[in-house]
């Protein structure tokens, strides 16, 4: 009889966005930040593959991917809109280390 395990992985999703000074020439007004991470500086990178940011189609490169800690985009802008977050993790037929 095999043995089952079971993971479970913590993710802490965000953003934070600031008003800039002065706004750019392209007239974007505001810094801003949007990230995957582990809760508490936990070490998620051996549990994720990799995560996909989808921007808006404005953006140069609107899919940006991150494959390494830190998973994260920083832009400048001027309005909201919804952007998708994909966390694709790790084939669960590799062995993972106890972290966290």
């Amino acid at each position: 009889m095999g043995s089952a395990c079971t993971v479970q992985v913590k993710l802490e999703l965000g953003h934070r966005a600031q008003l800039r000074k002065k706004p750019t020439t392209e007239g974007f007004t505001h810094d801003w930040m949007v990230f995957v991470r582990g809760p508490e500086q936990c070490d998620i990178q051996h549990f994720v593959e990799r995560v996909v940011f989808r921007l808006h189609e404005s953006f140069p490169k609107p899919k940006r991917v991150c494959k390494e800690p830190p998973y994260k985009v920083e832009e400048s802008g001027y309005a909201g809109f919804i952007m998708p977050i994909e966390v694709h993790f790790k084939n669960k037929q590799q062995p993972l280390p106890q972290v966290c």
